[in-house]
């Protein structure tokens, strides 16, 4: 049995005003899901969100992933070349590891850095990420999820 719950003439109009309108993406059966791709897109935004801002996101950014001609999808090179500067690790890990504002994290080993200051040693496969791995073109997708993985554990 449902509560009963009144509502007066003008109560109802603030109701319908108040319905928001959500977007829900197709779902995919498993057979068709790709988990590589959602595990980069994901942490992909969720590094852009804290580097940024979450409402401060610049549109080219929201969605980090385009289609070309053949439909294939790759990472924008907006996204890439903040990922190859250090830019977005920079400022994501100025704010995650609460870096001085007077040592601002410049670069790729000066993250690197910060995090083995807090006994988080970036590695892929047991052996350790470096500014290399991290400037290497095209871009090792792997290093870089294992260096978003250390500042999602440290901000968690």
């Amino acid at each position: 049995m449902q509560p009963r719950v009144d509502v007066k003439m003008g109560d109802a109009a603030e109701i319908k005003e108040s319905k928001r309108t959500f977007i829900v993406p197709t779902i995919k059966s498993v057979d068709h899901y790709d988990f590589t791709r959602a595990k980069i897109s994901c942490s992909l935004t969720w590094l852009i969100a804290k580097a940024f801002g979450s409402d401060c996101v610049p549109v080219e950014l929201e969605d980090p992933f385009y289609k070309d001609q053949y439909d294939q999808e790759h990472v924008k090179p907006p996204v890439v070349s903040l990922l190859l500067s250090a830019e977005l690790y920079c400022r994501a890990g100025s704010l995650i590891l609460r870096s001085d504002a007077a040592k601002p994290l410049l670069g790729h080993n000066a993250v690197i850095q910060a995090l083995a200051q807090k006994g988080l040693y970036v590695t892929d496969q047991e052996r350790l990420v470096t500014e290399r791995d991290l400037c290497k073109t095209p871009i090792q997708m792997a290093s870089d999820l294992t260096l978003h993985l250390h500042f999602f554990l440290l901000q968690n």
